[in-house]
């Protein structure tokens, strides 16, 4: 077993020892620096970002919410408007003067009536 060991960590030591070391100059450890801040505040702005977005998004929903309830609100005036409408179709058919109560009728009728009573009287006095 302890061949096996020696076997397998053989390569990782050699191996290991070949790598060169890699270490940073100051101006590289700067950049480096840099980048991981500019990085920090680009994400900072970011979740900023997304959190106003997430409040629009928020209030466009409630908008829409609203919308929707706005327009079951006008379908159904439209509705009772329609109604409305026929009612008074209906009233209307219902209120339209009958044959009797037209002007013409009564106007000759008056005519007729004051002309019989007139030769009534003139055939009594005469």
């Amino acid at each position: 077993m302890k061949k096996l060991l020696v076997i397998l960590l053989f390569p990782l030591t050699c191996f290991s020892q070949s790598v060169p070391d890699t270490c940073f100059t100051k101006q590289e450890m700067q950049d480096i620096l840099f980048t991981i801040d500019s990085l920090y505040e680009l994400d900072d702005i970011n979740q900023q970002i997304i959190t106003k977005q997430d409040a629009l998004v928020k209030e466009l929903n409630f908008i829409i919410r609203l919308d929707s309830i706005q327009t079951s609100y006008q379908i159904e005036q439209t509705k009772l408007l329609r109604a409305n409408i026929d009612l008074y179709v209906e009233r209307e058919k219902r209120l339209r003067p009958k044959w009797y109560d037209n002007k013409a009728i009564w106007f000759g009728s008056g005519i007729l009536t004051t002309l019989f009573t007139g030769a009534i009287i003139s055939e009594y006095f005469k």
